[in-house]
């Protein structure tokens, strides 16, 4: 007779900045008004929106307590800073861009220090940081499926078509005073889902 042995549970985790949610409705509609003239296969539900600091993968159930652990170390260890919503942008080609993001400017120093004290909190448990450089962003919207070439002037025209004339770049800042682990939920809306929340020692 065989026994199966039971099979491990996992969670897609990743670690992430989350945006306010004033934030969050800003940049849904500056979607709206892009996605009415260039066609990504994909756009980003704004609930779903946030800056990655690390991608974890699919991680044991078993093994979470000891990342929470670690985690609540680096923001034990972590103040506060500042952050603004920044210029758009593309990774891929030029004219069929296979994402477009929102930047991040402000105090991205910081940011980078965050993102490098969760990377090392995370490597003893196994977990791998990426080789590429670390580049903040918010991905806005995937896969460029339109028959024009895309530009960043057509997206910037697009952009300012009825944005409200009192929008202030002080107005698209905030104070990051937290990160947190989501789990992914493939084909949920929104697809992310948070599952601990880590606050800084001091604001």
């Amino acid at each position: 007779m065989e026994h199966n042995e039971p099979e491990q549970e996992f969670e897609r985790l990743f670690i992430a900045v989350p945006l306010p949610a004033a934030l969050r409705n800003y940049l849904k509609n500056e979607s709206d008004r892009v996605s009415s003239g260039l066609k990504f296969a994909r756009w980003t539900h704004f609930e779903d929106f946030h800056i990655t600091l690390q991608f974890l993968g699919d991680t044991p159930k078993e093994d979470i307590p000891a990342l929470f652990q670690g985690l609540r170390k680096v923001a034990g260890s972590s103040k506060g800073f500042h952050l603004q919503l920044g210029e758009w942008g593309t990774f891929g080609l030029p004219d069929s861009p296979r994402v477009l993001w929102a930047g991040v400017c402000g105090e991205r120093g910081p940011l980078k220090e965050l993102q490098e004290k969760v990377v090392s909190a995370t490597l003893p448990l196994g977990f791998t940081a990426e080789t590429r450089t670390y580049n903040p962003h918010l991905t806005v919207a995937r896969k460029y499926r339109d028959e024009l070439p895309f530009s960043l002037e057509r997206l910037e025209n697009l952009r300012a078509q009825g944005r409200p004339a009192d929008i202030l770049q002080a107005d698209l800042g905030w104070t990051v005073d937290a990160f947190v682990v989501y789990a992914t939920r493939m084909h949920a809306i929104p697809m992310y889902e948070m599952t601990e929340k880590f606050t800084f020692f001091s604001i």
